[in-house]
């Protein structure tokens, strides 16, 4: 069975939110410590991609906080950063802006890829695709939560080196399975794992969401 390294993106500048989204309360929690515990449940280590530097308001989770090496490049800099570090060649990835990822929804992930790649049948002799993201009922992309091998280094530094810091152009050199939300639940989930929190009128139907029932 392989390990994972769990790799919590917290660099962003969360200027749109005007707060640091990380620390943000859901359920009486801060989102952060919410989503390093998802991981934590799947992971044998977990880190923080905590961008240009470390945080003193991260560190009462007591995980290692990985700083950037390519500065203000937003989070292909932080999964650059955090790969590097990883000494697993498998790590699971979620953001600090998606506050109701999951381990169930995760492990869903883990189990498409596992079956989309048996043992011994990948392309070239690997074992799976470079990477595996989710993709929204709605059919949007979501990059920043999914399953990432170490192989996919040399594109994410040949991307950096270059200026072009969109994820979705960085997903364009890859062998990438996408995942959809659909299979995860024939109804739709409240709160969706996908549901992303950027400005201040998120931030507040997250907390709505937060306090409903699962499929309510």
């Amino acid at each position: 069975m392989p390990q994972y390294t769990g790799i919590l993106l917290t660099g962003g500048a969360s200027r749109r939110m005007g707060r640091d989204k990380a620390l943000l309360e859901l359920a009486g929690r801060p989102v952060i410590a919410r989503l390093a515990d998802e991981l934590s449940s799947l992971a044998g280590s977990t880190v923080i991609a905590c961008g240009p530097r470390e945080r003193r308001e991260y560190s009462f989770l007591g995980l290692p906080q990985i700083a950037d090496e390519y500065q203000g490049c937003g989070p292909l800099a932080g999964l650059h950063a955090a790969l590097t570090h990883s000494r697993n060649e498998w790590n699971l990835v979620a953001a600090c802006d998606l506050p109701f990822a999951s381990a169930e929804f995760l492990q869903y992930i883990l189990r498409y890829h596992a079956q989309a790649y048996p043992q011994g049948s990948g392309t070239s002799g690997r074992h799976g695709a470079d990477a595996a993201v989710a993709v929204s009922c709605q059919g949007r992309v979501q990059p920043l939560l999914g399953l990432y091998h170490k192989r996919v280094l040399p594109a994410l530094e040949a991307a950096l080196s270059a200026g072009n810091f969109k994820v979705t152009d960085f997903l364009e050199k890859l062998d990438v399975l996408y995942v959809p939300e659909t299979g995860f639940s024939s109804a739709p989930l409240t709160p969706s794992p996908l549901y992303n929190m950027n400005t201040p009128e998120d931030y507040a139907a997250a907390v709505l969401l937060a306090h409903r029932p699962a499929n309510g």
